[in-house]
């Protein structure tokens, strides 16, 4: 039985004999010159014809039957035409759906670099914005992929650099607004100075503690300069009764005031305890700024398992509610008969010690009773 788009005739005697009984495309029983090539062989041969269905690829078999004298030939031909057309409707759909996968893949590669590359296009776009006016743009950051960990580590570079900007501007217009007055003060003296010996030496006393002041100012903005870098701190292991006890002993030579200690705190905190000092100290000399010599001025402390407090505590004229946070600004002086030749800065000094340790300043105080000013730091524990 011929398969699909294939037929079988034969060929007796040199004339077409008989086909199988499917139509062919085309019947090639009827070419004289294919039928006469078939007659002619002696063994099997093949060939390809055109046929108006197409290609032909045939075969001729000889055929002999003890005693019969007839000379026969099978002879089997396909047609190529609707094999060709698969073919080729194969190839074109392989082709079509290649190059639908590889738009498809083109597009979705497109869209995957594109979101992934998201992030490091903000950075570069970010950082062709940024000059030294705006600091504040930032990059939203999606995810926590490597590109969005690059967001998150340029954001944070930002953050640096914005402190130290501000910081930078801070220190600038402190630095211009409160040196002004003094070197005004220095220039009008000195030009103004005469020739008289005991004028001259009164001028001269009178830069010569300008420029003290001056100085002791400078070296107050540094430090809160300095205070917002991150080499601020060396913190070792502090001994909380030492401090507060050495402390105490160096306060009480400040002026003649009633020094007390109200409590000892025990433990030990990583800390930097130099810094501590300092701001105890600080406050202290703030105490001692707003006393007379029969009011009392007391340090103490509590250390808790998570908070330690310290602080200052006097018996001065008290501060009133509306004033007790502007006293921690820059520059800001409290109210009150007893002002000393501060700067103004002293408060401000003592709050970005207690911020530098995580904690913070805060007084408690009501006109007439006194103050308590007290340092809330976090516990850390000391290496071991």
């Amino acid at each position: 039985m011929p398969e699909q788009h294939e037929t079988f005739f034969s060929v007796v005697d040199g004339r077409a004999d008989r086909r199988s009984g499917t139509a062919p495309p085309a019947r090639l029983d009827t070419d004289d010159t294919l039928i006469r090539a078939a007659a002619e062989a002696e063994r099997p041969v093949w060939g390809r014809e055109e046929t108006p269905a197409g290609p032909v690829m045939y075969a001729a078999l000889p055929v002999r039957i003890d005693g019969d004298s007839s000379r026969g030939v099978l002879v089997v031909a396909e047609f190529l035409g609707p094999a060709q057309a698969r073919t080729w409707s194969t190839v074109l759909t392989m082709a079509a759906a290649g190059l639908i996968a590889l738009a498809i893949a083109a597009a979705v590669g497109w869209f995957v670099a594109g979101r992934a590359l998201t992030p490091i296009r903000e950075v570069r776009e970010t950082a062709a914005r940024i000059d030294g006016s705006d600091l504040t743009r930032r990059i939203e950051v999606v995810g926590s992929d490597d590109a969005a960990q690059l967001a998150q580590t340029f954001n944070r570079m930002l953050d640096r650099v914005q402190a130290a900007f501000d910081g930078q501007r801070r220190f600038l217009d402190d630095a211009g607004h409160e040196l002004r007055t003094p070197i005004t003060v220095i220039r009008g003296h000195l030009e103004l100075m005469g020739d008289d010996p005991q004028e001259r030496a009164q001028t001269l006393r009178l830069v010569t503690d300008e420029l003290e002041r001056m100085s002791r100012l400078v070296d107050e903005l540094i430090l809160l300069a300095r205070s917002e870098s991150p080499g601020f701190l060396t913190t070792t292991a502090v001994d909380l009764t030492d401090l507060v006890v050495e402390t105490l002993a160096k306060a009480s030579a400040m002026a003649p005031r009633v020094w007390a200690l109200d409590a000892v705190p025990e433990g030990a905190i990583r800390a930097d305890g130099q810094r501590l000092t300092q701001a105890l100290l600080q406050l202290a000399a703030n105490a001692v700024a707003h006393t007379g010599e029969e009011d009392t001025i007391a340090l103490g402390g509590e250390a808790g398992p998570a908070r330690v407090r310290l602080w200052v505590r006097d018996t001065g004229p008290g501060i009133p509610e509306t004033d007790q946070e502007r006293i921690f600004e820059r520059f800001a002086r409290g109210p009150g008969p007893h002002h000393g030749p501060g700067s103004g800065l002293g408060l401000a000094i003592v709050t970005r010690i207690a911020e530098a340790h995580g904690g913070e300043v805060h007084v408690r105080s009501r006109p007439g009773e006194g103050a308590v000013f007290t340092v809330d730091l976090p516990r850390t524990e000391p290496a071991p």
